[in-house]
């Protein structure tokens, strides 16, 4: 059991009192948010009502109607408000909720040798975050449990420096896989948001990550492809560092990664950010036939039941959780396995994907 492993780190009580805390804030701030724009039209309807009442001088009707008008809003202001915040509160528990989703994926171009073949995809686990060891060890045994021919893993393995992944070194080290483990990096392994490090330092710290990845297990693919071979046949897999819109960074290389790769035979992309798939990944030359991503947590918040699926994270990223197919290439974008920011995940829970390949 992996749970064993993870009995002598000691968690100081004050990082989950930390975990409370900022958790409450958070939830008051979302709760303030999402309830002042009623309360600003309580107000103008309030301004509104003493302007009528000393144009006409018809107080006392005019009042009692604004009484009622003012209170409907302000109960309103509350309801809005209190369904986000007891809602962010209770997902404090449900951030160790892991849960495993199954896909089975057909395709004409993967080898008869590769029919069945497991691949588990992992993502975000932002290892600062955690203040439950053994829930996370636990998390982990479900991994193990699923028996992977393939594990891999998309990115984001710290929250801002490599020190963070230091007492998982064992406890990821014991993840197994037949074929192998390999990974990529996301935006937060790049050291880039911490002000005490310069570029230089920020450098450093991503080669001691991806050395501590080694330790792990991991081959780290950075805009480079390998085969996975059985045999006389073979897949391709990819790996692309982080490429992101906006402001995030565009260090993938998705030609280089894809140079010398093989047209007719399926290929697999690692690529941490769901917004490259759009943005260059189904319109280049190289068809790439199932790609990986997280990157957006799902906000850590929304609502999936009986296949109905909605989280804010919608309104920035089209394909922001589970499996999305378009120009008949596809992509699966990992809910993550950690957290950050806020404690906790409700309705939107942490993720074990598990990919069974079928070849027609």
């Amino acid at each position: 059991m992996l749970g064993a492993a993870a009995n002598w780190i000691e968690i100081p009580l004050s990082k989950v009192t930390e975990s409370w805390f900022r958790a409450f804030i958070f939830a008051c701030f979302v709760a303030l948010l999402m309830s002042t724009p009623i309360l600003f039209i309580r107000d103008i309807v309030s301004g509104v009502n003493k302007g009528y009442i000393w144009l006409t001088s018809k107080e006392e009707a005019s009042a009692k109607a604004f009484r009622s008008r003012r209170d409907f809003l302000s109960s309103a202001a509350i309801t809005v408000g209190a369904v986000p915040f007891t809602s962010l509160l209770a997902g404090i528990g449900g951030k160790y909720n892991y849960k495993i989703h199954n896909y089975e994926l057909t395709f004409s171009n993967l080898p008869k040798a590769f029919d069945g073949f497991k691949v588990l995809q992992l993502s975000d686990l932002h290892l600062g975050s955690f203040d439950d060891l053994d829930a996370v060890a636990e998390g982990l045994d479900l991994v193990n449990e699923q028996r992977p021919d393939l594990l891999l893993f998309t990115g984001d393995m710290v929250n801002n420096k490599s020190y963070e992944a230091d007492p998982f070194i064992s406890m990821l080290g014991k993840l197994k896989a037949s074929y192998g483990k390999y990974s990529v990096l996301g935006n937060h392994d790049y050291a880039t948001y911490n002000d005490d490090f310069d570029s230089e330092q920020a450098r450093a710290d991503v080669e001691r990550l991806i050395r501590l990845q080694e330790q792990m297990g991991f081959r780290n693919l950075r805009n480079e492809s390998i085969k996975i071979t059985t045999g006389d046949d073979y897949f391709q897999l990819v790996g692309v560092e982080n490429w992101g819109t906006g402001r995030f960074l565009k260090a993938g290389d998705l030609n280089r990664a894809s140079k010398g790769l093989n047209p007719d035979v399926f290929t697999l992309l690692m690529s941490h950010d769901p917004s490259h798939w759009e943005a260059e990944v189904i319109g280049h030359s190289h068809r790439f036939d199932l790609t990986l991503s997280g990157h957006t947590h799902g906000f850590q918040y929304g609502i999936e039941v009986a296949g109905f699926q909605w989280s804010p994270s919608k309104f920035r990223y089209p394909q922001w959780a589970g499996m999305y197919e378009k120009n008949e290439r596809l992509i699966n974008v990992n809910r993550g396995f950690g957290f950050l920011g806020y404690p906790g995940r409700f309705g939107i829970w942490p993720e074990i994907t598990v990919i069974t390949l079928k070849s027609a």
